[in-house]
């Protein structure tokens, strides 16, 4: 298999790490489940969780949804702590990715807050944009009309205008407010304002500082702000100098990689793909931190957009083995 270039990288991750609401796309009434992505528990076996789901390929949405509900009340009942997501795979299909949260994951470490408090700022006016700009694109998704985003100097813009006025609301505010922003996502016990900070990051300018600043946020309690800490930095990898401290990127990732929800894993592959094809020095440490959980995603996982990239990571160190005359 060719390596993959950046740009196809890239490309490939436009659907996890584009717009927060391309998940939208699989509650499309045409959507069908295509299969069960799971990798085990000791509390839980897959014949058990098949039968709770009771699903057949080709089941629509409305009934994937069902079973999800009724796997969760299940799992609620039993006292079992979990992660029950839907995701889009091929067009006009959906998986059903659970994780079962046991010891076997507890030890993925997560971050404490700085100095844990109420972060005041100097207004509230760009929170209040950014959720009206969330409004907006919900509305349009929910209403078909489409859309895109793209990147300019490391700043989100939209196709459609009425979003880019928020944008442009936003930006007279974020630049200023930068370290009073990393102090929220760093201290707020607020994990929903911890994450819309990290948003309104993406219009404050200084990205190599902000991107240094937010690799803490990999580590964060909350999955949303996880999430939201990775898909910051990813669409600006590419801004970053030659100097900058990529290791601290490899090992979040890497922890990234462990934790037990599909949009940890997902977004996390893309980031360790984007850095060992960047350069070659990077493929030691990846090696070494997460060739066995790859050789696990590549051979067990159902969906495209975690066995691909897995695959291509193994390819890549597969070849770094054979040492620097095969490069």
């Amino acid at each position: 298999m060719p390596e993959p270039t950046l740009k196809q990288i890239f490309l490939a991750s436009v659907m996890l790490f584009g717009a927060p609401f391309a998940a939208l796309a699989a509650a499309d009434a045409g959507e069908s489940y295509k299969g069960l992505e799971y990798f085990g528990s000791s509390q839980l076996t897959t014949m058990e969780l098949e039968k709770i789901l009771a699903l057949k390929p080709g089941a629509s949405l409305i009934q994937v949804q069902k079973a999800l509900d009724r796997l969760d009340k299940s799992l609620e009942a039993r006292h079992i702590p979990n992660n029950l997501e839907v995701v889009a795979g091929e067009p006009g299909s959906v998986f059903i990715s659970v994780d079962i949260l046991d010891s076997s994951n507890e030890t993925v470490p997560t971050r404490k807050l700085k100095n844990p408090r109420h972060v005041l700022v100097r207004s509230e006016k760009p929170f209040i944009v950014l959720d009206e700009l969330t409004k907006r694109l919900e509305k349009l998704t929910q209403e078909g009309r489409t859309w895109s985003e793209s990147y300019r100097d490391g700043c989100k813009y939209y196709s459609d205008e009425p979003s880019n006025q928020c944008v442009a609301e936003i930006e007279r505010f974020a630049p200023d407010m930068r370290e009073e922003l990393l102090a929220v996502v760093e201290s707020d016990p607020d994990a929903t304002r911890r994450r819309k900070a990290i948003e309104l990051l993406g219009w404050s300018g200084e990205v190599p500082y902000t991107a240094n600043r937010l690799t803490d946020a990999f580590d964060d309690s909350d999955p949303k702000v996880r999430v939201a800490a990775i898909k910051y930095v990813f669409p600006r990898l590419s801004m970053l100098p030659e100097d900058y401290p990529y290791i601290r990127l490899v090992q979040a990732a890497s922890r990234e990689l462990n934790r037990p929800s599909h949009q940890d894993r997902s977004k996390a592959l893309y980031v360790l793909l984007w850095l060992a094809k960047k350069n070659v020095l990077f493929v030691r440490d990846i090696k070494q931190l997460d060739e066995a959980r790859l050789k696990q995603l590549a051979s067990d996982s159902v969906l495209p957009t975690v066995k691909v990239p897995a695959q291509q990571l193994l390819d890549i160190i597969a070849q770094w083995d054979k040492g620097p005359l095969s490069q």
